[in-house]
């Protein structure tokens, strides 16, 4: 479902040199590929072409997110679904650090043009000995608690099922499990949702945790709109019962030109670039050629989503 360069190409016909490969130029031609594949590599013409499967088993998304694929209303069933965790988890860390850092220091008042021409000394903070909790550890938010934590931040951070032991060199973290971390809410400066998109995340932040943060807190999400409740955090901003806020992810995108959001001079939006535009040679085509590799030898696929749970 996307154009190889001849390198990458090659290099999945090694692994899989029985494999008749396809390349999908439209999604026309994805439809009348697709009843014959038993593999579909990457994500686009996919949901379109879907219905047309007779023979598919596996599916290998080149993003991490998966909930427009399994909220789409087609079926999976019978079809193992992989995606690229992990491929990723450093850049969305760094992205995540230069919104809390422009947050903190308040850079983004430099888009005002009245601010940007008037030369005003202002009382700032200092990242090191806030507070930090992280919603979602996975790759990303593992990735960002090793960084915060060389900046002298204390982090806590919350697992989707169970509080366990910190899977990172980060042992210094204090986790909490899904039910509890709500109580570290009053004392955090700085709240960081790095969760998928399921039915048990979405607005999971919302009015009353919120309300629960300190008046000076920032918010910042890099997982999926979804899971913040947008006008729970326009009112709380509004209201100043936050300091501000950093979204590179909106439940609905791209975020309409008349939104508020906008306006709220207490935001910052970055276009869902935590993960920018690549070009060839794409970071995810690695764990593509290993999947491929694994397949045709009929061992365990990485990075397997659980389409139950919904990552």
């Amino acid at each position: 479902m996307y154009p190889p360069s001849a390198d990458h190409l090659a290099a999945l016909q090694a692994v899989a040199p029985g494999a008749e490969l396809c390349v999908a130029q439209d999604e026309a031609h994805a439809a009348r590929l697709i009843g014959d594949a038993e593999v579909v590599l990457g994500n686009r013409y996919f949901l379109q072409s879907l219905p047309y499967a007779q023979r598919l088993r596996w599916m290998q998304s080149n993003s991490m997110g998966v909930d427009r694929i399994l909220t789409a209303g087609v079926g999976l069933d019978n079809i193992v679904l992989t995606n690229a965790r992990g491929v990723y988890d450093d850049e969305l860390a760094e992205h995540t650090l230069a919104l809390i850092f422009a947050l903190v220091r308040q850079l983004h008042y430099a888009r005002d043009d009245q601010q940007a021409q008037r030369w005003q000394r202002r009382s700032l903070r200092t990242i090191g000995g806030m507070q930090a909790l992280i919603l979602g550890w996975g790759g990303i938010g593992q990735a960002l608690a090793q960084r915060l934590l060389a900046l002298g931040v204390r982090v806590h951070a919350a697992r989707q099922r169970h509080p366990g032991p910190p899977a990172t060199d980060a042992q210094d973290v204090t986790m909490h499990g899904p039910h509890t971390w709500r109580a570290a809410l009053p004392t955090t400066d700085i709240l960081l949702l790095a969760l998928p998109l399921t039915p048990a995340t979405h607005h999971v932040v919302g009015a009353a945790e919120l309300a629960a943060l300190p008046p000076d807190a920032l918010v910042v999400n890099v997982g999926r709109g979804g899971t913040l409740d947008e006008q729970a955090l326009l009112n709380a901003l509004q209201r100043d019962r936050l300091s501000g806020a950093g979204l590179d992810v909106l439940e609905h995108e791209p975020l309409p030109p008349d939104h508020p959001l906008w306006r709220e001079p207490k935001v910052l939006i970055t276009p869902h670039v935590g993960r920018s535009i690549e070009r060839p040679p794409f970071r995810w085509e690695p764990l593509f050629v290993e999947n491929v590799r694994r397949y045709v030898r009929g061992e365990p696929l990485l990075n397997v989503v659980d389409q139950r749970r919904g990552y």
